[in-house]
């Protein structure tokens, strides 16, 4: 009878029991969904899902629900809403084994705010609460990002009043070097660092220790501390590590130098969406004097915009598209703007050179046509001439017709009068070029006999009526255009861009005999005792830092101020550093106004010196 009671009672609860089941798999099945959402970055979605787990009945995913919807919401910047569910969960739970993870992502939450003694708390009450390594190394990492700027010194001074373990004491005692170092007194930091217990020291801050030893060691000068926002991941990754290590190396103190750097790295993740976010974070502290941006022109663009409202300067390290100061009036780029490019050029040509008719090639693109356009204003406003101007689209295997109708420009300035008895100029009797070119397709050769030569009946005539070419080419340009030059008997002037660098290319028994007193203008000659190792974008992005960071120690600051750091960046007369000159242009001191003249003598790239602005200055060109 009892056994029959039992089974009767199994069968009326298995209803009960089926339904509690069924619940519990719906409820692990969101779960996971709402983690799946956060991973991939949707955490509205997230959200959505775990508010819906969370108004039910969510069981054993109570705590671990409300610990992914904290999260959510500090990924959606929803800081109040963060804030609430925090208090909730400590409410709950105040025993709970994700405390930890609560603690960490409300550091992430202060960090966001730029609140970064409140974020310094937080992470070291999550390592506190943390026994395991994969963890611990995670917060510790975060704890070293923090250390690095420069916390207050009454707040290290409390933590290391009330805290007793040794391993977390030494963070405290380097964080405080770090601050009395970036304040301009590293006697004091020497003994802060004496204090440290290298019997308890933790092998992620070692390198970070040495750096302040040394730094300690340095006589005493003032430091200027500086944000730098650079692609460290994603697909620009190798552009930001070149920075950043050119950066670390001009940055290192000299006998020179008017004051040393402190910095503070974010990585933009190569997202023009991150690059705001950082940059927000970044301008919320008081002892930045600049933000240092060696981001892509639409990146550029974009952080500029997003930081018209406030008072920092932003140093543009790239080639932009256009002058930004005209959105917002405390970026100064380092480098020139396409425009400045084709105007220098022009300016060169014309008051250096001394050229009368001109003639332009270029690429058929937004960088072509920007350089062409401010070239041909340029010639018109100084009183020449350009008389032909040809595009090409993609690479410019092909330049007969071109060229062809060079030629017939050319002959349409000769004198009507003038005739020639015997055809003049160079016999090419073969074309050793990077890629196959008939003869018969470039040249329509004289009758026999014939005693007048006609635009339409020789390419062996030289004419240099045309008395200079303007060519702006694009990066891989130069292998199809140099053996096609010297096929057309122009005796004319070439004047090349920042592309026509590549001494591999020049160096061709084809094009270098005939490329003789080419000249290049540019804003960076890669200095000829290099041993970086870089090569390309690489090489110019690692200049780019070491010239930058350089610069920045050179700066005669009358104030540890912003507007100090903005006048005397607009101040600079003319700054030589390694491959790179900065002068800014005397109508425009926000942008870079400096170009190297190089000259090509058949085997090398001769410095000629560098031309500056509208003064068109020339002077020595000098590598330290």
């Amino acid at each position: 009878m009892n056994k029959f009671k039992s089974i009767l009672f199994v069968l009326l609860c298995y209803p009960c029991f089926g339904q509690n089941w069924f619940q519990s798999q719906l409820i692990e099945r969101q779960f996971n969904q709402a983690v799946a959402q956060y991973n991939e970055g949707r955490f509205a979605t997230s959200e959505s899902i775990l508010n819906k787990i969370l108004a039910g009945e969510p069981g054993s995913y109570n705590e671990a629900s409300l610990l992914l919807l904290i999260k959510s919401q500090i990924g959606l910047n929803r800081v109040e809403s963060a804030r609430e569910t925090s208090r909730t969960f400590f409410t709950q739970f105040p025993e709970s084994a994700f405390m930890k993870n609560v603690m960490e992502s409300l550091g992430d939450l202060y960090v966001n705010e730029g609140n970064y003694s409140s974020a310094y708390r937080m992470y070291h009450r999550a390592k506190k609460l943390s026994n395991e390594d994969t963890f611990s190394g995670k917060i510790d990492s975060k704890i070293l990002r923090l250390i690095q700027i420069q916390l207050p010194k009454h707040l290290l001074d409390e933590l290391l009043t009330l805290e007793v373990d040794p391993e977390i004491r030494n963070i405290h005692l380097m964080a405080k070097a770090n601050f009395q170092i970036s304040s301009g007194h590293p006697d004091d930091a020497a003994l802060t660092l004496n204090q440290v217990n290298m019997g308890q020291f933790q092998d992620t801050y070692f390198p970070f220790y040495e750096n302040l030893l040394r730094a300690s060691y340095e006589p005493p000068n003032p430091v200027t501390m500086v944000g730098i926002i650079l692609p460290l991941s994603g697909d620009q990754s190798e552009i930001g590590q070149a920075f950043l290590s050119g950066f670390y190396d001009g940055e290192k103190p000299n006998n020179i130098s008017n004051q040393r750097l402190s910095i503070l790295i974010q990585d933009n993740r190569s997202h023009s969406l991150e690059s705001i976010k950082v940059a927000k974070k970044l301008v919320q502290q008081d002892q930045l004097l600049a933000l240092i941006c060696p981001l892509d022109p639409q990146t550029s663009l974009v952080v500029a915009s997003a930081l018209t409202s406030t008072d920092i300067p932003i140093i543009l390290t790239t080639l932009q598209q256009n002058d930004l100061s005209e959105i917002n009036p405390l970026v100064f780029q380092i480098n020139s703007t396409v425009s400045m490019q084709g105007k220098a050029a022009a300016q060169y040509a014309m008051k250096v050179l001394e050229l009368d008719s001109l003639a332009v090639i270029a690429p058929a693109d937004f960088y072509g046509e920007t350089q062409t356009d401010a070239f041909i204003k340029e010639v018109d406003r100084l009183g020449g001439t350009v008389v032909a101007t040809e595009w090409y689209s993609g690479p410019p295997k092909n330049l007969k017709r071109q060229f062809k109708n060079f030629r017939r420009v050319a002959f349409s300035l000769l004198p009507k009068e003038e005739s020639f008895d015997e055809a003049l100029g160079m016999e090419i009797d073969s074309l050793d070029a990077l890629f196959d070119i008939s003869a018969e397709d470039f040249f329509d050769l004289p009758k026999p006999k014939q005693k007048r030569i006609t635009s339409l009946d020789s390419t062996k005539i030289v004419l240099n009526t045309i008395q200079g070419i303007y060519l702006p080419i694009n990066i891989d340009d130069l292998e199809y255009i140099g053996p096609q030059l010297p096929m057309y008997n122009l005796n004319a002037k070439i004047i090349g861009n920042e592309n026509w660098q590549d001494k591999k290319i020049l160096r061709k028994d084809n094009i270098g005999p005939h490329l003789k007193d080419l000249s290049i203008i540019t804003n960076f000659n890669p200095p000829s005792n290099d041993s970086t190792g870089f090569y390309g974008d690489l090489l110019e992005a690692y200049y780019d830092g070491l010239n930058t960071a350089h610069l920045l120690t050179q700066l005669p600051l009358d104030s540890r101020s912003r507007k100090s750091m903005s006048q005397s960046l607009q101040w600079v007369d003319i700054y030589s550093g390694q491959g790179f000159y900065y002068s800014p242009d005397p109508s425009n001191p926000h942008v870079n106004a400096a170009f190297q003249i190089l000259e090509f003598n058949g085997k090398e790239l001769v410095p000629q010196g560098v031309f500056i602005g509208d003064s068109l200055r020339l002077v020595p060109s000098q590598y330290p």
